[in-house]
């Protein structure tokens, strides 16, 4: 069996975020969020959709299970409402032969530092609400961008893994970026 991984980011309570990624992701085995799931921060506006309260109770009502990574927004209620426990600072997980380090992206020092430490084959990050897909020697960074406040150009975004590689989609469903397993 193959599994498949979605992985989202800053989701900052919309639910219409969640659910328009929930849609894209299905057939995923695992949903990996890496922090800022829902509180929209002092920093940001209120995304479209905001109801943290009914976020909570989708993402536990998740048949797929959730790793949750803490964010810089999020606290110690969150925690306390949400089934699925949230790690901090990061989570290390074995999947398909490669060893994957996620973290939100702050607090740590340089993701590359910490993935060095580990000898990482993907390093999953969010915070910056930027997607990108970048690699440094054998490891791979990918950061899904945000679900829910995109900065830039990006538009609302999350990730698949899978046997062939990483995908960004849209929340419409569109590929932004492909990147294979194999080096190049």
């Amino acid at each position: 069996m193959s599994i498949k991984i979605a992985v989202i980011s800053d989701t900052h309570g919309s639910l219409k975020a969640w659910r328009e990624a929930e849609r894209l992701w299905r057939g995923s085995n695992l949903i990996i969020h890496l922090g800022d799931v829902l509180y929209h921060g002092p920093r940001n506006p209120l995304p479209e959709e905001y109801a943290p309260r009914e976020l909570a109770e989708e993402i536990n009502l998740s048949k797929i299970p959730v790793i949750i990574i803490r964010g810089n927004c999020d606290a110690d209620i969150d925690a306390a409402i949400l089934k699925w426990p949230i790690s901090d600072p990061y989570s290390v997980l074995w999947w398909d032969g490669r060893l994957i380090l996620a973290l939100h992206g702050t607090d740590l020092g340089k993701p590359g530092n910490l993935a060095s430490t580990f000898n990482a084959d993907l390093v999953l990050t969010g915070h910056t609400h930027v997607s990108s897909i970048t690699r440094e020697g054998k490891t791979i960074f990918l950061n899904p961008g945000s679900a829910s406040l995109p900065k830039g150009k990006n538009p609302a975004s999350f990730a698949l893994l899978d046997i062939d590689g990483i995908r960004i989609l849209s929340l419409r469903g569109d590929i932004i970026c492909f990147e294979s397993w194999n080096l190049i």
